[in-house]
């Protein structure tokens, strides 16, 4: 048996592929959830105590500064409530290339706690001050009746809202990032810079089935979109390499096969190599986000330079551990095993137990693999059965794994 580990060597040491005492435990969750009245947390620092002190393995996350209007753009609002006592918000953004527009029902649970900010800050609580339109929103995209980009001709005005913010503010985001580089240096925990976004932007900014007509319909507005986008994470990156974090971390929550089939290949895997490319030219590693059904995309996923790939999700895919396991499991570090909704949410503690084994059997042996949730775990997810997969954990994953 290894001896005991802090939480980033054990990372580390997972990352090598090589054993380390026990399989790392991740629990990914919003620094305002709580669970119990004794498991609860207003910040991730405060986070990172209480899942250490649980058995856990929280990584600190650094929150990219996100892009901001041009400040001599022009920016209306409005908010109307129609015959029928539907409301709608609305946003324009006049650039000097023409308005950039969107409308959005707002509906009855518009104002609610839980539709927080999108939009995370490395020092903040996640919690909104005001309940206006945010440009980078998952809660717009089904409620939404008119998107911001509706043809080709507002690709040029679109730089004109994803600048990077004053010298002042990127300042300060690095002061909040040494702040938190400073914490996880004291407690040896993990850092990751979270999160690039180039293929999500199309969900946001776009009608999704016009969207993907353009793959077939106009390639090269698609080029030109995520030309734009990947400028933006082109920058974040660049600010946040030189503070030497552990990882960084690029989104592709809807690059699964429903969306993308085959055109992953031709249009989302670049983006993620030049960025991982970047990365490892600063010794620092590249994590890749997508989870949902990873089946189809094994091959293309050998292919990819990420070192980590977050979000193997045995309910979304079926049977589809083994396979990962020995399609990637030797170059790639894998992270999840667990479903969130069916066995955090939905199921009970021996569901959490069963599935904690199941995950740790098929995904740990030799290393390569850290127990997490999918996806985030969300509010709906039960601390028992949480604390269930966590003793499991300790119970099944010292290594070497029997």
């Amino acid at each position: 048996m290894a001896a005991k580990m802090s939480s980033r060597q054990r990372y580390l040491t997972t990352f090598k592929h090589e054993e380390p005492d026990r399989v790392p435990i991740f629990l990914d969750t919003g620094p305002i959830c709580f669970y119990t009245d004794k498991i609860r947390w207003e910040s991730q620092l405060q986070q990172a105590e209480i899942l250490l002190e649980a058995g856990c393995d929280p990584m600190i996350n650094l929150w990219y500064p996100t892009p901001v209007p041009n400040p001599d753009v022009e920016i209306k609002t409005w908010r109307e409530k129609k015959a029928d006592g539907k409301v709608y918000i609305g946003k324009e953004f006049h650039t000097p290339k023409g308005v950039l527009r969107q409308v959005v029902n707002e509906t009855s649970d518009w104002c609610n706690p839980e539709h927080g900010l999108w939009v995370q800050y490395t020092l903040g609580t996640g919690l909104r001050k005001s309940f206006g339109m945010e440009v980078f929103d998952d809660w717009n995209v089904t409620r939404r009746t008119e998107p911001w980009v509706k043809g080709p001709e507002d690709l040029e005005k679109l730089p004109y809202i994803l600048q990077k913010p004053a010298q002042w503010q990127l300042d300060e985001w690095r002061h909040d990032a040494e702040r938190v580089m400073e914490f996880a240096k004291e407690h040896d925990l993990l850092t990751m810079v979270r999160r690039t976004i180039v293929s999500d932007a199309s969900q946001w900014f776009c009608d999704i089935p016009w969207f993907m007509m353009q793959l077939y319909d106009d390639p090269g507005f698609v080029e030109q979109f995520f030309a734009i986008f990947e400028e933006v994470s082109n920058w974040q990156v660049e600010l946040a390499l030189p503070l030497k974090p552990d990882v960084i971390q690029h989104r592709g929550w809807y690059d699964g096969p429903e969306f993308w089939g085959g055109h992953f290949d031709k249009y989302i895997a670049p983006v993620i190599n030049r960025q991982a490319d970047m990365a490892h030219q600063a010794d620092v590693l590249h994590c890749y986000l997508q989870t949902d059904r990873w089946g189809p995309y094994v091959d293309s996923y050998k292919n990819l330079k990420s070192d980590i790939l977050w979000g193997a999700n045995p309910v979304a895919d079926k049977a589809i551990l083994k396979t990962i396991k020995k399609e990637l499991g030797k170059k790639k570090t894998l992270l999840g095993g667990i479903c969130c909704e069916q066995h955090l949410a939905l199921g009970d503690e021996q569901t959490a137990r069963q599935a904690t084994t199941e995950a740790i059997k098929t995904l740990a042996p030799g290393g390569g693999f850290i127990l997490a949730s999918a996806s985030s775990i969300w509010e709906e997810a039960k601390w028992e059965n949480m604390s269930a997969m966590i003793d499991q954990a300790h119970k099944v994953g010292q290594y070497p794994i029997k």
